[in-house]
Order: structure tokens, then sequence, then C-alpha cells
């Protein structure tokens, strides 16, 4: 079954499986930290610049520099950018990010790397 098609039940036990989560993501209405001890996390830094970022991205690439869950590449795609790329080097962030792309139906490309001096 693609992640685009999953029920509720079955959102709800792969954001258990994996689990912890730093970013709280809407998931078709199932929230991935809904418990985050900043709240609604990034939604609500987010709210905080979003004015800052062009609502139209159309034919831009957008590069995510330690995209822990996608939060950030996600929105960036729903304003239009022709390419995301989401770079973290923490595997487990990068399941989450694949995960929550794929349920909210996004083309992301999410790679593990590390950025070093």
């Amino acid at each position: 079954m693609r992640p685009a098609s999953l029920s509720r039940a079955e959102i709800e036990r792969q954001v258990d499986a994996l689990a912890p989560w730093f970013h709280n993501i809407n998931l078709k209405g199932v929230s991935t930290a809904p418990s985050h001890f900043l709240g609604d996390y990034p939604s609500v830094k987010w709210r905080q610049f979003a004015d800052a970022i062009p609502s139209d991205l159309a034919g831009k690439s957008v590069l995510d520099i330690g995209c822990n869950a996608g939060f950030y590449s996600m929105e960036m795609k729903r304003r239009g950018a022709e390419r995301v790329l989401g770079l973290d080097s923490e595997t487990e962030y990068l399941r989450q990010a694949r995960f929550a792309a794929d349920v909210n139906g996004l083309d992301i490309q999410f790679r593990h790397m590390s950025v070093r001096l």
C-alpha cells in the first residue's frame, strides 16, 4: 500500500514506529509530536517568518540543510518549488521525512549527508 493511501490507523502505527519525532507534522490529521516541548513546532516558528519566503517558488530549487523530518522541505514544495532536496546526517530523521512527504503526496528528495567545513 502506498503511503498516500494509508488509513488513519496505519499512519498512526507508522508514526509510532518512527518515533520519537522532533518535528510535529500533521499527516492527514495525525500529529507526529503532539506533546512537543516547544508547542506546535515547527509550525509556530514557520508562521513567524513564512511571509518572508516567496509564496510562489515555481521553477525554483530549494536545498534544506539539516531537514530533520522535512517540515520546511514540504512547505517549500507546497509553494511550488520544482525541486526540493533535504539533507540530514540522521537516518532516523530521513525515514520520518520520506514517510511524511509520501503521506502528503509530495515529491521531495532526501539524502543522508553531513555538511562539514
